[in-house]
Parts: structure tokens; sequence; C-alpha cells
């Protein structure tokens, strides 16, 4: 019985730290993506509105009216990203001049975009990462670069960046970038609470320990960095166990997770805090045990045949729920020793099923909006992409982006500003049906409609263009809607069809914003 417990316990308590640390991850890969996405839209944007690369250089009229465009649309997606405190697009020095571009900045008093000092290319030498390396770095890849945590000596912040050089006919134009205040990555790091004491830490790529909440009495990073240097090659495959490992002589155990950004988000806690429930249940065992062996030696011969039978039913059922069966229960109801010690057994059956039900609930339900949260939706990608290979159903894809909300929580609080999204996420669930819709973002839903064509698109697109304006409390609901159906001749994976509906879902929020029509509040008295 107690190596029974001990294993099912240790395999539910390797269950909860890997699926906290995963979700976790996933809340934290959700910030990084949104940011992602909001200069994958500054890209996009730049390229499609620039004639040549040729005239931006020689132009000069044409170069003033192009970086201004680009600077309005990066002004308007830095403020609808958590987070950013910069902004910027610089152009190629080689085809313009060292200061060509623009780089706007968060004031932390006014909480407002304002023009920040270009850096001089031609003051620095292109290996200088602190003042520089935002820009060669990408540069010299090619590709889109998430910067790891740095000190940017520019503008005396720690930031991480993400960054895209972007190229019209293969010619480098220059880069757009946000920076984001790591304290705002740190911060939703330091929540995160398992066990009693346990906590977060975050390393870069290199398993490089850049921020740990548990770091009093002067205690350095570097010494948990060493200690957890044996696991580097583990984290890698992306295991779904926990390492072991000592720091300021207290053995802990702890989960790991990459994240989308690069670096790795860890969940840690002491070993005593991880086995107190199975040290507890084992020492109720034990206790049990003595007792039942007491009775048993008194009158071992007028009970030993109705005592073995159902000790053989207990150790059976023990077993059975060590494997993972936990509908078992015995049937043993005596009044004595064995029956407490089945009623234990079925108790703590039914406690390690309530455990898991919850544990599997959190993981694939919203805990705000009552619907499906991002897991669930990155479950129904996987589905999804298993069938395109397979069959390649049709299916289409709808992008919804509720309008104002950080305006609601800056203004009137997140409390105003959760009820704002619930309302609107039952506005959704009743007009695509709740099993339908996920919510992945804060103010982002995506709907996935299996078997829907072109006209079925259209007539949800209706139904949710007649639901705007809908109220909720003293709001009105407005929101972005994009959606894209699948088509197997042109579209080679699932990104290809978000991206579509995405893409049209920030143009019509562009349309909305230019007309007007992502005003919220109705009065603003009676919030």
């Amino acid at each position: 019985g107690i190596f029974s417990f001990q294993y099912a316990i240790d395999k539910d308590m390797v269950k909860i730290m890997n699926l906290t640390c995963s979700e976790k991850a996933q809340e934290l890969n959700n910030v990084f993506a949104r940011i992602e996405r909001s200069v994958e839209i500054m890209s996009v944007y730049a390229i499609d509105n620039l004639e040549s690369a040729e005239r931006l250089s020689n132009d000069t009229a044409y170069f003033n009216e192009y970086t201004q465009l680009i600077k309005e649309l990066g002004l308007m997606v830095a403020n609808e990203t958590d987070g950013a405190v910069g902004v910027y697009i610089r152009f190629n020095p080689d085809i313009t001049y060292s200061t060509a571009g623009f780089f706007m900045v968060k004031d932390s008093q006014s909480g407002s975009f304002e023009d920040f000092e270009i850096t001089d290319f031609n003051m620095y030498s292109p290996d200088d990462i602190p003042h520089v390396g935002w820009y060669y770095v990408p540069v010299s890849k090619g590709s889109a670069v998430w910067m790891q945590p740095y000190y940017n000596e520019n503008t005396g912040a720690n930031l991480i960046s993400y960054v895209i050089p972007i190229y019209k006919y293969n010619e480098l134009v220059g880069i757009v970038g946000m920076d984001i205040d790591f304290t705002y990555v740190t911060g939703k790091t330091d929540s995160i609470k398992i066990c009693e004491t346990g906590y977060a830490f975050l390393a870069d790529e290199n398993f490089k320990i850049v921020h740990s909440r548990n770091n009093e009495n002067g205690a350095l990073v570097s010494e948990l960095s060493e200690s957890l240097a044996h696991v580097e090659d583990d984290v890698i495959t992306g295991t779904n166990s926990l390492y072991d490992y000592t720091w300021n002589g207290v053995k802990k155990r702890a989960a790991f997770r990459t994240l989308q950004n690069g670096m790795c988000l860890a969940v840690t806690a002491p070993v005593s805090e991880i086995d107190k429930t199975k040290n507890t249940l084992i020492f109720h065992i034990i206790i049990m045990t003595i007792v039942i062996a007491v009775v048993f030696i008194v009158v071992a011969v007028r009970i030993a045949k109705t005592i073995i039978k159902p000790l053989k039913e207990l150790n059976i059922a023990a077993k059975e729920i060590a494997a993972g069966n936990l509908d078992i229960s015995p049937v043993c109801k005596s009044k004595d020793e064995v029956g407490t010690l089945a009623e234990s057994l079925r108790e703590t059956a039914n406690q390690l099923k309530i455990r898991i039900n919850y544990i599997n609930n959190l993981a694939y339900i919203d805990k705000l909006t009552g619907i499906k949260n991002n897991t669930a939706y990155m479950h129904e990608v996987s589905v999804i992409k298993e069938n395109m290979q397979n069959s390649g159903n049709v299916f289409s894809v709808f992008v919804i982006d509720i309008n104002g909300l950080k305006v609601i929580n800056d203004t009137y609080g997140h409390d105003c500003g959760n009820k704002f999204i619930i309302g609107a996420s039952h506005i959704i669930a009743d007009i695509f049906g709740n099993e339908n819709v996920y919510r992945i973002g804060g103010d982002e839903f995506t709907v996935i409609l299996k078997n829907a064509g072109d006209k079925e698109c259209a007539e949800y697109e209706q139904k949710f263009s007649m639901a705007l304006n809908s109220d909720i409390g003293e709001m009105k609901l407005s929101a972005a809607i994009g959606s894209a159906v699948y088509d197997k001749m042109t579209d080679n994976s699932y990104e290809s069809v978000f991206r579509r509906a995405d893409e049209k879902m920030y143009k019509r929020k562009l349309e909305m914003k230019s007309h007007g029509e992502t005003s919220i509040i109705e009065n603003k008295q009676s919030i």
C-alpha cells in the first residue's frame, strides 16, 4: 500500500507541476505571440506601402511621407500591445543616412509614446550589442529575432525586443521592432506560486538564469545556474519530468518549459513540500498497519480466515489505483481496521479523481469566461492539422478582437474589464456555439467551424455584425471580426488560414477606428 500510494501521488505531483508550468508558459507565450503579431503588422504594412528602396533613397518628400505613415501605424500598434515601451523603424544607413527612421519611447509619467533621440549608427561598431545589437543581430540573421533580456544603454532600461528586418525586392530596407519592458514579463513570472513557497524563474537560451524572485539576502542567481547546469540537455528534449537540484542547502524539484522567445520558464518547489501529502498518507498507513498488526496478533486464530480475503482485495485495489484505475471500489464494509482502510482507499481514489478532473478543467477551460482556453485551442489546431494531412476536410477560422478593453481597464479597473469580457464572450458563444469558441488572449477570441464554407461564414459575420452594440452592462459591444475558409489548393497549413482571417480582422479594426466605430461606453457616469 505504501509503495502504491507513493507511486500514485508522485505521478500526480509530476502532472500538477508540469501542467502548471505548461499553463503559465502558455500565458507568457500568448504575450510573446501578441507582440510578434504587432511587429509583423508593422512589417507587412511597411513592405506593402513602399514603392522601392531607390525612391526612398532619392526622394526626400516621399521618404518623409512614408516614415510618417509607418510612424502612425507603429504608435497605434504599440498602444494596443501590453508591455510595449518602445517602437521604431530604422532604415538601412547604406541607402539613406545614419539616423534615418523614428524611435518612440513610452513616457513613464504620461503613459504616452514620445519621440526619442535616434541612435547614430556612425557612432558605434556593429558588434556593440548594448547600443546597436537590436539592428545588426536581426540584419545579420536575415530573419525575425527575439533579443534576449538586455540593458539598453540608449534608454537606460532592461528590455526584451522583437525585431524584423524588412526587404523590398530582396534589398534590405531596414528593420521594424518593438521594445518590451522586461519587468512586465518578470511580474507575470513572480505571480506564479506552487505548494507553499514554490515560485518560478526565467533562464535565457543558454540556460543562464536571468530572473529569480527568490533572491533574498543577496544570493546570486549564478549559484542556482551552476546547480541546474546538468539539466540543460534534458530541457531541450521537452520531457515531462521533474528535475532535482540543491540550492542554498535545500533540495528542490523543478519543471521546465521552453518559451516562444527562446527563454525558459521553470516552476520549482522544495522536495519537502512536494512530498508533504505523500509522507502524511504514508504515515497514516503505517499507523493503521501497526494497529491492524496488533489486533491480528491478539486474535489471529479467530479472525485469520475473515481478514485474509479483504486484505487481498485491498491489495488488488491499491494496485489498480496505482495503475490509474480510479473507479475501483473495495467491497469490504466491515467496521474493523480493514474496513477503515478500505474506506480510506475509496476516499483517496475519489479525491484523486476530483483532483485530476479539476486539473483537466483548469487545462482546457478559461477561468474568467467559462469557454475554452488557449490550451484547448492548441489541441484543436493539432487535430485539424492531422485531418488536413489525411482528408483535408473544409473548415473556417474566425478571429475576433474586442475593442477598447485597455481603455476600460485603465480607466475603470480590471474588474469592469473582466465583466465586459465575460459579457462579450456570452454574445460570441450565443452566435457561434459555446463548443466552437476559444479565448486565446485577453481580448481576442478564435472560432473554428467545421464543414463551413464561404456562404456560412458570410452568414455568421452578418449575425455578428447585427450583435454589435449589444448592451453589456452600461457598455456596448464593439469588436472587429475576420474570417477565412480553408482552401486545399492554396493553403498548405492551418497557420495560413488563420493568418488570412487575422489580417481581415485587423483591416476591419483599422476601418472601424477611422470611422469612429470603436466606442464602447454608453454612459460614463453610471460605470
